[in-house]
This record gives C-alpha cells, sequence and structure tokens, in this order.
C-alpha cells in the first residue's frame, strides 16, 4: 500500500481527496489549520501532522518513505487576494519551494500540484484548453498576487522534475464547489444574502459566466487524471463545462430557495475574466466525466450552508 502525503489537507478540496485516498492507500495530512480544520477528517484513518508549508522545520516532523505527495497548501479565498496578497504568495510560492526541497531530500518520485483556473488570466478561447498561453495581466492588481504563485508553482514543478527526476501532475481547478468550501466564495456569499438578508446586491451586471464544478466530481477527476500514466504533458483541467452567467446562478439558487430575488447591480471593481468555460477533453480521456448537474450540487450546497448560516445566529 503506498503512502501519500497531502498538504492542506484538512482544507475543502484536500479533505474530500483524503477521504478517498484513505480508501486504498496510506495518508498522511500536513496543515496548519489556517483555513481548513482536521475536524473535516474525523471518523478517517489518516496520520494527522499540524505544520506551516513555509517552515521547513515542520516538513522535517514528516514521514522519509512517502510514495506521493499532493501539494494543496495554499492561501486561497478571492478576499484573501485582496487583503493580504502579499501573504498569498509568501504560503503559496515558500510552500511549494519546501515542498520540492522535500521531495529532493527524500527522492519522492509523484508529485501532484493544485492550480488553478485563474492562470488563465483572460483567455481569449471558449472553452479554454490546456494549451491557453498562462498569464498574470498586471502585478498592480492584488487579485494577481494568488495567480502569479499558482503560475509560480507550476514553474517550479515542471522544471524542478527534469532535473531530479519525478512525476509531476498538475490540475488546473475551475471553480470546485460543495459544502464546507468556506465563505469567501460567491457561492457561500449568495446562500448566505438568500438566508440572512433582504438586500442582494452583486457587483457588476451578472452577465459573466463560470462553470461551477461540485466537488465529488472534482475528486473523481483528480485521482483519474493522477493515476494515467499515458499522457506525457501532465497539465488538466478540472471542471465541468457547464457555463452559467452569475444571473443565472442566482434565479437557481433563489428557485431552491423558494424566495423571488431581482439582484441589485454596484459597479464592478477589479474584476476577473468576463467567461471561464473549461475543455476537459484531456481529463475526459482519462476517463473522467462529470455526474452532478449544477443543479443538484447547488441544492446539496444551498441546503448545508442554509443551515449552517441559521445555526450560527
Amino acid at each position: 500500500m503506498s503512502k501519500i502525503l497531502v498538504t492542506g489537507g484538512a482544507g475543502f478540496i484536500g479533505s474530500a481527496l483524503v477521504k478517498k485516498l484513505a480508501v486504498s492507500h496510506d495518508v498522511v495530512v500536513f496543515d496548519n489549520e489556517f483555513r481548513g480544520s482536521f475536524e473535516n477528517l474525523s471518523g478517517i484513518n489518516v496520520e494527522q501532522i499540524k505544520g506551516d508549508i513555509t517552515n521547513f522545520s515542520d516538513w522535517e516532523k514528516l514521514p522519509n518513505d512517502i510514495d506521493s505527495v499532493f501539494h494543496f497548501g495554499a492561501i486561497n479565498g478571492t478576499g484573501y487576494f485582496y487583503t493580504i496578497p502579499e501573504q498569498v504568495l509568501d504560503v503559496n510560492v515558500k510552500g511549494v519551494v519546501n515542498m520540492i526541497d522535500y521531495v529532493k531530500k527524500y527522492s519522492i518520485k509523484d508529485v501532484l500540484f493544485a492550480s488553478s483556473s485563474e492562470v488563465y488570466g483572460f483567455p481569449t478561447n471558449f472553452p479554454t484548453s490546456e494549451k491557453e498561453p498562462i498569464q498574470i495581466p498586471t502585478p498592480l492588481n492584488p487579485r494577481y498576487s494568488y495567480s502569479g504563485s499558482k503560475i509560480i508553482g507550476e514553474l517550479l514543478c515542471v522544471n524542478n522534475s527534469q532535473k531530479y527526476n519525478f512525476r509531476y501532475t498538475i490540475v488546473r481547478y475551475h471553480n470546485v464547489y460543495g459544502p464546507k468550501m468556506g465563505h469567501e466564495h460567491v457561492i457561500p456569499q449568495f446562500v448566505k444574502k438568500l438566508v440572512s438578508s433582504d438586500d442582494f446586491t452583486i457587483q457588476g451586471d451578472g452577465q459573466d459566466t463560470r462553470s461551477f464544478c461540485f466537488i465529488d466530481d472534482a475528486i473523481d477527476a483528480t485521482i483519474m487524471v493522477h493515476n494515467d500514466n499515458t499522457i506525457t504533458d501532465r497539465i488538466f483541467n478540472i471542471g465541468n463545462p457547464e457555463e452559467v452567467t452569475i444571473l443565472q446562478l442566482i434565479k437557481k439558487l433563489s428557485d431552491i430557495s423558494g424566495k423571488n430575488i431581482q439582484p441589485k447591480s454596484t459597479p464592478q471593481n477589479n474584476s476577473g475574466t468576463k467567461r471561464r468555460v473549461p475543455d476537459i477533453t484531456k481529463a475526459e480521456s482519462c476517463g473522467y466525466s462529470p455526474k452532478i448537474p449544477l443543479i443538484d450540487g447547488l441544492k446539496i450546497t444551498y441546503d448545508w450552508y442554509k443551515t449552517y448560516y441559521l445555526n450560527s445566529h
């Protein structure tokens, strides 16, 4: 049975991945609980080690017989990109540098790096494939602290893999959602407005589009592309190409809630791309096919957050 280290394994995507991996692997979780919590892993038989990915001395607490590293440790959440961009860069870049040093030290041969659709900046082709150029539109907008850190992480993984002879897999997640995803993302923010406010204001005209991928599908895709041994260019979009405008998303959530919402618009500042829809042909060639339609995933997510927000008051 192989042993897998999951950094950030107490977070949203990380903990869901750990639960799936723990069925057939020994799993070690390394997390500082900045956003996640080891409570997310209650009842799961895994080794839990609390530590900071920016401190290599904390990496020394980890076992030396790891077969694979799944690196999910990072600061995510759009709110953080604007409020603590220097910390986003510090954690996300130092974390990868230390991860690579750990991999080199113990001659680990397999690395999976969690990247993001944000690396595409403002794509020009839709659906957007892995061949789309990755970019930082401007260093002056703190939003790009996150995408910049992920681009650097990808560069570190690809270039070090050649020198130190480990296999890399890079997964670019596209708007993964579900229960316990935190509160810095659009779907939980909309649910909170539906549950606890009569004021439903959005930035912009609501015509921007996104493609949301339910957490269970994202985890299935991650494991499938990681396990594939036929593709040499190991960068994969992970997502669901079901594209909706923000207004359509609000309509679906309001239908689920039973409320008739007429959102009010305010000017949009420092916004991202107008469209985001992934080409997942490459992941599909590894056997992936999204199973959860958006309306079903939204219902599950809405119910969880509604209970959470009502109980937190």
